[in-house]
C-alpha cells in the first residue's frame, strides 16, 4: 500500500479554471414577475423563481469558497513539496564548503 499523494499540478489548475468559468456562467436572475395577473399560479411561480435564483446565489457562493480553498491547498502542497525536494537534493549532493 502507497501513501504516496501524486498531484499533476497542472491538470488541477486546468480543472479549477473550468470550475470558474463554469461557476461564472450561472446566471441566477429571476425573471421579472407577470404584472397584472391575478392568478395563483402566477403567484406560486414568482415565489419559485425567487426562492431558485437565491439557492442559485448562494451556491455559486459556496463554489467560489470552494475553488479558493482548493487553490490555496495546491498551492501550498506545491510549495511544500518544492521546499521537501530542495531539502532532499541538498542531502543527496551532500555538504558543500563555504568559500571564505
Amino acid at each position: 500500500m502507497s501513501t504516496e499523494v501524486k498531484i499533476v499540478y497542472a491538470d488541477v489548475e486546468t480543472q479549477l479554471g473550468e470550475m470558474t468559468n463554469a461557476t461564472e456562467m450561472l446566471n441566477p436572475k429571476a425573471e421579472p414577475p407577470i404584472t397584472g395577473n391575478t392568478l395563483d399560479v402566477v403567484t406560486k411561480l414568482t415565489e419559485l423563481s425567487t426562492k431558485l435564483e437565491q439557492l442559485l446565489t448562494k451556491y455559486q457562493t459556496v463554489l467560489n469558497t470552494n475553488i479558493q480553498t482548493t487553490t490555496s491547498s495546491v498551492e501550498f502542497m506545491k510549495e511544500s513539496d518544492e521546499k521537501i525536494s530542495s531539502a532532499m537534493q541538498c542531502t543527496i549532493d551532500g555538504p558543500k564548503q563555504v568559500a571564505p
